[in-house]
């Protein structure tokens, strides 16, 4: 199958009953759509190929620092860690920290 402008194909096994379709969003992310129809759950990730290696001279921290705010208050969410405390009551939040050259985010639900 070869979806997005890169025409990037995805192999998989014949006995792989599962949909794959790749998208390029106009912000540059690249996404991967995975249909299962055997799942009894859902679950999305994101990587960040960022991490605390990247760090600026004299901003030492500040990978860890933004993963903070990912669930600090903001106006949707107005109290600190409502947003994170969302995510957990729908499924499991794994993978959460500022690794050295990456960051992977996944939640399952």
């Amino acid at each position: 199958m070869a979806v997005g402008k890169d025409e990037v194909e995805i192999i998989k096994p014949r006995t792989d009953k599962r949909q794959y379709r790749r998208l390029d969003l106009k912000n540059s992310l690249q996404v991967l759509l995975i249909s299962d129809p055997d799942a009894d759950k859902c679950a999305a990730s994101m990587n960040v190929s960022v991490g605390a290696f990247c760090d600026p001279v004299g901003l030492e921290g500040l990978a860890h620092f933004l993963e903070h705010m990912l669930f600090y208050a903001s106006e949707k969410y107005p109290v600190e860690d409502s947003y994170l405390k969302y995510i957990s009551e729908g499924g499991d939040l794994d993978n959460i920290g500022a690794a050295t050259v990456n960051n992977d985010h996944s939640l399952t639900a």
